[in-house]
């Protein structure tokens, strides 16, 4: 390394240190949880390097976005010319420092691990709130360690999309979660995730419009709220469908159209975890998306580790659902989780009439598949706790 490198990533590890024992500090954290988001921002940096080394064995986007070769543009261009949303934005925000201080790739990966973190430690911090206080011991504990859990790790660490769209999530959801004084980190998530992958901002949209006029906090506007949240996701849906029949033209084929194209185009790259989604029904695609590989298809420590974790999320679903039926749904569900259920739902939808390629599904869900495990698992705690948790 370089001793720019060396620099960046010192002052990187200083910082999210101090960082995390200020706010421990200022916010009277109990000694168990200091440890824990300790442990849990070194497990963040180990992930990071097993990805760092995996790129560089294997190759990937992230490398062409550090490298800004996504998107070419003339090397005279300056740091403006890469300005825009998608993968301009993701490029514009690395050109100072790929290009400006000749920060090499496992620096990018470093301070895109710290971008993730963040949202990792504000969601440990909203989850400690609701399992500590949990009377057994080991439900809560076993609840905090989901956030141990490898996918969203591996794919939010690295230089790329994810680490963004998982912080703005993070962001959406404890903004809208406490939304009368911390309404900023909502509107700061939303831009997040609309910058970086607009059509997943927007699903983000739809999912917080269709959530926010029924949350406790805004009840009293909820006559006003409802049917301008209608309008906004009505909106939504016709502004979709003009920036597509702009190009496809004015009718509703080019949808079904664009998503065939786009199931033959990623079909045509083959390689050993292409589904054939196109054959499939509804449950199956769903089934495929949430769930597989299941753990006979694992062909390799890659597969077998992603199909380990969709066991562990197949069962958590399959528990929760069960234990949630078992207390008639009386343990109420908070903003947080409801937006992340229906931000799920709604990405796992179009991910199935989209995606062709288990490798691809497996980075795509990381971003909601942890917050809906952790939905389940808290239903089976409750179940076992009798506990009533806060909403």
């Amino acid at each position: 390394m370089f001793l720019p490198d060396v620099l960046f990533i010192g002052i990187v590890l200083v910082w999210v240190f101090l960082w995390i024992h200020r706010r421990a500090a200022k916010k009277n954290h109990p000694r168990q949880l200091r440890a824990f988001l300790f442990a849990l921002w070194g497990y963040h940096l180990v992930i990071a390097y097993v990805y760092y080394r995996y790129l560089m064995h294997q190759g990937g986007d992230s490398l062409r976005y550090w490298e800004l070769r996504s998107l070419p543009v003339e090397q005279a261009a300056g740091w403006l010319a890469h300005w825009g949303l998608g993968t301009a934005f993701v490029q514009w925000v690395n050109y100072p420092f790929s290009q400006g201080f000749a920060l090499g790739f496992l620096s990018g990966t470093v301070g895109y691990a710290m971008l993730s973190f963040v949202g990792f430690l504000l969601l440990a911090e909203w989850m400690a709130d609701r399992f500590l206080p949990v009377p057994s011991a080991r439900i809560g504990i076993a609840g905090m360690l989901l956030l141990f859990l490898p996918n969203a790790h591996f794919w939010t660490v690295g230089v790329g999309k994810e680490a963004f769209l998982w912080l703005g999530l993070i962001l959406v959801l404890v903004g809208a979660d406490a939304i009368s004084h911390k309404w900023g980190y909502l509107v700061l998530g939303l831009l997040l995730s609309l910058m970086v992958r607009p059509i997943q901002g927007l699903v983000l949209c739809v999912s917080v419009f269709g959530v926010l006029p029924f949350h406790p906090a805004l009840r009293q506007h909820r006559r006003y709220l409802v049917p301008l949240a209608a309008a906004l996701i009505l909106g939504i849906g016709v502004y979709r469908w003009i920036q597509g029949s702009l190009v496809y033209g004015f009718h509703f084929r080019w949808i079904g159209e664009l998503l065939h194209w786009q199931q033959q185009y990623l079909a045509s790259f083959g390689g050993t975890s292409s589904v054939p989604m196109s054959d499939y029904s509804l449950v199956e695609k769903l089934a495929t998306v949430l769930f597989r590989p299941f753990i006979w298809e694992a062909a390799g420590f890659w597969t077998l580790a992603a199909s380990l974790e969709n066991t562990v999320f197949l069962l958590g679903m399959l528990g929760g659902g069960w234990a949630w039926f078992r207390t008639k749904g009386r343990l109420p569900v908070p903003v947080f989780y409801r937006i992340s259920l229906v931000y799920g739902l709604l990405l796992s939808l179009l991910f199935a009439f989209t995606l062709t390629n288990l490798g691809i599904l497996m980075r795509m869900k990381s971003i909601y598949s942890l917050l809906v495990l952790c939905f389940f698992y808290e239903r089976i705690a409750y179940y076992w706790s009798n506990r009533t948790f806060s909403t």
